[in-house]
């Protein structure tokens, strides 16, 4: 089938994890922000919902920046509602840190894909540690009650950024220097953009020591464009394309896993004009259509492309030869079990693929068929569908692309920019 040609150039969405924060901290910080390129999505959205409900004053300017006038770590009102997440697992998951340690009380709930997501990873850990935290079996909603807490070394117990950052903003409220280990290095924005922000946290191999009683200072931060949503046009371009060229993409070293195995899979993607923008590293890539050979993905490379998994997956069944995933159970707890959903993607299709409990094993080059797919509500499985479409060239649809406005609100026009036909 004849496809159109795909080329250009883009400048995609700020960095969903990064944009997060940079709600958080800045509204904790003492003094005014300017965040450029922030991402506002529905994810986004119900952290900076949240924290006007909490008596910040953040202003949306042109759509993609924020004004955020911080009121210091002692500075939140007690809500008068419910704080909503909405799907927001980020939101969540961090904002049980901060909640556990004010003194008022307040009610966290979210939609009913949020509300079957597991938090007790977050509560355990802090109930253990004198929060008084009340869920439902370790779900949503989660109540938080004021109470003397607090601890001066802790382990993760679960490669997860969501709960070391859960924990980093409880300990800006110790007194005493507080040590939080991981036993696998996740994501490392939290330390990254606090440590930008004045705070003098220290980082010894997977531990980090946040010192009590700290300024955060106000900043003026531009977002690198998101790795994560640059996954699916490198898909485009590594399977389709000319050459297109992504811009300003946040290239952390937590961050470019997906990269790496693309890499070992034969792909020609270059990382152009390196430089640091808010502690962070950022890059031009460069992609072009490549042959792709199969390759095997190992446990402890997942944390570095957990969120990548789905559009990993079709690519692979377009991959001469086998190509396994393990140790990637994380992957059944995310919006859906996306372990099984994309297997029903892939049967959906006519494919075939391996499942186990925590990966899959495939074998390609694939010949997919048409299908609608099941995406669970999932913006990562809905937009993997329309990159199939297109590279394809076939009328492989999804049955939700709203969802896709949690992480990525501009992915259709960054395709047709770049040249992209979805096959209706």
């Amino acid at each position: 089938m004849n496809l159109k040609k795909i080329s250009g150039e883009v400048t995609i969405v700020g960095d969903k994890s990064i944009s997060h924060r940079a709600i958080i901290f800045c509204s904790l910080s003492e003094g005014i922000s300017n965040i450029t390129n922030v991402l506002i999505s529905g994810d986004t959205s119900a952290t900076i919902d949240i924290f006007r409900s909490l008596g910040v004053n953040i202003e949306i300017i042109n759509n993609n920046s924020l004004v955020i006038h911080g009121v210091g770590l002692n500075g939140l009102s007690e809500p008068k509602e419910e704080l909503n997440a909405k799907s927001s697992g980020t939101t969540a998951r961090l904002l049980t840190g901060l909640l556990a340690r004010q003194s008022f009380s307040s009610v966290l709930v979210g939609s009913n894909q949020l509300t079957n997501r597991p938090m007790g990873r977050v509560v355990n850990l802090l109930n253990e540690n004198g929060s008084n935290i009340s869920s439902e079996n370790g779900y949503l909603p989660l109540k938080f009650k004021q109470a003397s807490s607090t601890f001066n070394s802790i382990n993760t117990k679960v490669p997860s950024a969501q709960v070391k950052s859960a924990l980093l903003l409880a300990s800006l409220y110790h007194s005493e220097p507080t040590t939080i280990t991981e036993d696998i290095a996740t994501r490392d924005h939290s330390e990254r953009m606090l440590t930008h922000m004045g705070v003098g946290i220290v980082r010894m191999g997977t531990s980090i020591t946040i010192p009590p009683n700290q300024l955060i200072k106000p900043v003026n931060l531009d977002i690198p464009s998101d790795t994560s949503s640059a996954a699916f046009l490198i898909a485009l371009g590594v399977l389709s394309s000319e050459k297109i060229v992504l811009r300003k993409v946040l290239i952390n070293e937590r961050r470019i896993g997906f990269l790496k195995v693309l890499k070992r899979m034969n792909a020609d993607i270059e990382i152009r004009n390196i430089a640091e923008i808010g502690n962070e590293l950022i890059g031009d890539l460069h992609v072009s259509k490549s042959n792709l050979v199969g390759t095997q993905i190992n446990s402890e490379e997942i944390p570095d492309l957990i969120d990548e998994v789905p559009i990993l997956t079709f690519i692979a069944s377009q991959a001469e030869g086998v190509t396994s995933l393990r140790g990637a159970e994380e992957l059944r707890i995310k919006e859906s079990d996306r372990l099984e959903t994309m297997k029903n993607f892939i049967e959906t299709l006519n494919g075939k693929i391996k499942m186990h409990s925590d990966g899959f094993e495939i074998t390609g080059k694939q010949s997919l068929e048409s299908g609608v797919i099941k995406s669970e509500d999932d913006h990562r499985v809905a937009m993997t569908a329309l990159i199939a479409n297109i590279t394809l060239g076939k009328r492989i649809i999804p049955d939700n692309t709203v969802c896709i406005n949690d992480s990525y609100p501009s992915f259709f026009e960054d395709i047709a920019h770049l040249g992209g036909e979805i096959n209706e």
